[in-house]
This record gives C-alpha cells, structure tokens and sequence, in this order.
C-alpha cells in the first residue's frame, strides 16, 4: 500500500519534511489539488461493516457494556450487548446512536412454558433477525454509556417496544409498535439488550401479520391478513395452504388457545371480554419448509352492551372465604367513553340507589346496599359515579344524581355493591 507523508502547511511531503522552498506556484498548486482529491477519495471509501457504524434510519448495533465498544458481527458466534439504533428520520446520515428502553420487555414465565407469553422475546428474536442472527434472548436493565449518564432520557428513541415476532425490522412503517419517537420515562439501567445464537441466512418467513375488523368489540368479526407475509422459499399462493388458531391472552399475557376457532375469520365472543387476541399462521412454503407467524394482540376486547350497563362481579368474604351468590356482589358500570367497566363509589350510597341498581340489573324488587368493597387486583381510583342519589322512579343508574362521571375522591377501598332480593 502506497506510503503518504504527513500534511504540513497545505502540501503533502512524502518524507515527512519540509516542502522545498522553492517549488513554483504551479506545483504548489498541483500538490495542492492532488491532497484535495485524495481526501475526497478517502472521505467517500466504504464504511468497515464489522464497526457496526451504519447510517441508515433503524439500523441496529450491539454494544459491549463492559467496554463500550461495538461488538464486530462479522467474526461473533453469539454477539450479546446492549441494543441501540440509528436515529435518521430525515436520512441524511446525519443522525445518531440511540437506546432502547427495557419499559415492559423483562422476561414473564419460563421458555419452557408454552402457554405463557415471554416478554421482550419476540422483541430480541427480531432484533437478532435484523442483526443476521437467530435466536434472540432479552436482557433488561443494561447500564447506559457514559456519555448519557447526565441526561439518560435523551439517549432513548423508543420505550414500551412490542413486536409480534414476525416482522424483519424493529423501526419502520408495518414493523414493530413503540411511542413516538424520543418519548419515554426511562432512566438508568434500563437499557434494553440482546443475546442472540448463531449466524443465519434467515430464510424465515416474516412480515406485518394484521388482525382486520371495525373494532375490537364483542360480536364484531375480524379477519386474518397475512398479504404482507414475504419468504425466500416462496409464500404459497393458495390460500387453502394456510392454517388459523385464534389465541387469547389475559392481563398477564397467559394465552389461551380458543377452541374451534381455526378459521380465517373470528367473531369476538363474551369470553373475549377485557383480553386480547391474536392469531397464529402457519404454512408449508414452496420449498416444503413448515413456518409459523403471528400477530400483534388486538384489543382489550370490550363489551358490546349499552353505556351505562350494570353488572355484578363476586366477592369472597376475607374472613371466612365463603363467596357471595349470583344477586350480590361488587357493582359495575360500563363506561362507553373508555370502553372499560368502573365502579360505583359508595360515598352517600344507601338502598335506595341499590333498588335501582338492582331493578336495572333485572331483579322486580329491592336491594339492600353493600359498602366498602375492596376491589384487589385491578387500578385503584376506577370508578365512573360518586355521590349517587336516587330517588326510586329512575330506570338506570346513570339518571340518578351524581357527581359527574370520572368526578370523585374515592380509593379502592370505597367500592359499592348490592344484595338484590331474589325474583
């Protein structure tokens, strides 16, 4: 390789002296011109891919957090680090090195449990796909570089990541769900890192899997799209090659197989209510390889019952563990706005707003008002009505007075309920 001088006063000197004083103006000028090209030439070479340093928006590096430096892809077996991506929206190349947040990604259950979903592993399966590698490990609290330790919020581009497993790349139109960009309440050590397996060409079948239908709502039908589905081996083109299996999944990601429900369509059912579902494909391609996607969960599923519908949710007595029978309970109202049930505060509640409750529950006569329910394992502060006062004549709760909905100062020890005389 060609040996270049050190750059003294504008001219190149191949010895590393001084330039002769008594080159000609011209000569100057040529030397001048040469070093001009010369950096131009080396200013456009082609980036080292081994450094990791590319400049295309969502590309994704490996970083080793005990020596901050990128991990070479090229010669690793199973690169391990913390995960960051290259922010350039505007794709100058100008942009910069961001983290991801680990907000939701830590692992829920074991890889061995089937039956219930591992956080953050669809999240580094696909990173690791991006990465050129299977395989895809998550791992949480990674410390941050130290360049963002005075601001750690600003070195995040995405927090609450969520990937079905099937899509090629994290960022990017029909990819993988986040916040909008920058937006996180992240802080340190919670970096968001990858440990993946071996190199692979990845002829894996990916893409956007999309559950279709108006709203996620009871007695809606939805459908599968998996249009978007691309594959090396060849995606088959007819659809009878496709198989369907309508999952759900409670608050706590434990997933359900729904029975039957093997179809390209899927009517959203009562036991679909306040859970999410998806849907799993599989399919042989054309070079007779078997492949299994899946969707992003849609929902949570609610209701398709009128604003201000009641229902009563048992209860079990702490002391005695004897649970209350099908006319009493824990009240709740369905608010139409959020799509969600809420309570009923029992500040000011009496029997007489138990008649009603219990009159628009069904029940031709009264009720006798329960008070001071606890409501444990869900949000505190869910309630929809405070200060209920019937008067007897009112159909549904919802005429009674109140203090407005969401109006309250009730926590969640403060729930009403009611004991409806039996018809």
């Amino acid at each position: 390789m060609r040996q270049f001088g050190k750059l003294k006063n504008g001219f190149w000197n191949k010895r590393g002296g001084h330039v002769c004083s008594g080159t000609t103006g011209l000569s100057r000028f040529l030397v001048v011109f040469v070093a001009f090209l010369l950096g131009l030439l080396l200013a456009g070479g082609p980036v080292d891919v081994s450094t990791q340093e590319a400049t295309a928006d969502g590309d994704l590096r490996l970083v080793n957090v005990d020596t901050d430096t990128v991990e070479n892809l090229t010669t690793a077996t199973s690169p391990s680090g913390r995960l960051e991506i290259f922010n350039d929206p505007d794709g100058d190349g100008t942009g910069e090195w961001k983290g991801i947040c680990d907000d939701r990604l830590g692992t829920l259950g074991t890889a061995e449990n089937g039956n219930i979903r591992v956080v953050g592993r669809q999240e580094a399966r696909v990173a690791c796909r991006q990465l050129g590698f299977s395989g895809g490990v998550p791992i949480t609290q990674l410390a941050l570089p130290s360049s963002a330790a005075g601001n750690p919020s600003a070195y995040y581009l995405l927090d609450e990541l969520e990937c079905s497993g099937s899509e090629d790349r994290i960022l990017g139109e029909g990819k993988c769900k986040h916040l909008p960009r920058g937006e996180n309440d992240c802080g340190h050590k919670e970096a968001f890192g990858v440990t993946c397996e071996a190199p692979t060409a990845n002829n894996d079948a990916v893409g956007y899997i999309a559950i279709r239908g108006t709203e996620p709502k009871t007695g809606v039908t939805v459908s599968a799209d998996h249009s978007e589905i691309t594959d090396a081996d060849g995606k088959p083109t007819a659809e009878n090659a496709f198989s369907y299996q309508w999952i759900r999944s409670d608050i706590v990601w434990n997933e359900t197989v729904i029975p039957g429900a093997t179809a390209f369509t899927y009517t959203l059912q009562e036991a679909d209510e306040e859970k999410w579902v998806k849907v799993r494909i599989r399919f042989e391609d054309n070079a007779g390889n078997s492949e299994e996607l899946e969707s992003h969960e849609a929902g949570p599923i609610y209701t398709d019952k009128p604003d201000g519908s009641l229902r009563l949710i048992t209860t079990t007595d702490v002391s005695t563990g004897q649970q209350s029978g099908s006319n009493q309970g824990l009240l709740q109202i369905f608010d139409d706005k959020s799509k969600r049930w809420k309570g009923v505060c029992d500040d000011n509640w009496d029997d007489m707003d138990a008649e009603v409750a219990c009159k628009q529950l069904g029940y031709s006569s009264g009720g006798t008002a329960n008070e001071g329910i606890i409501w444990i394992g869900y949000p505190s502060l869910l309630f929809l009505l405070d200060e209920v006062g019937c008067d007897g004549t009112e159909d549904t709760l919802l005429e009674c007075d109140h203090a407005g909905r969401g109006v309250h100062d009730c926590t969640s020890w403060e729930y009403a309920g009611v004991t409806c005389s039996a018809n």
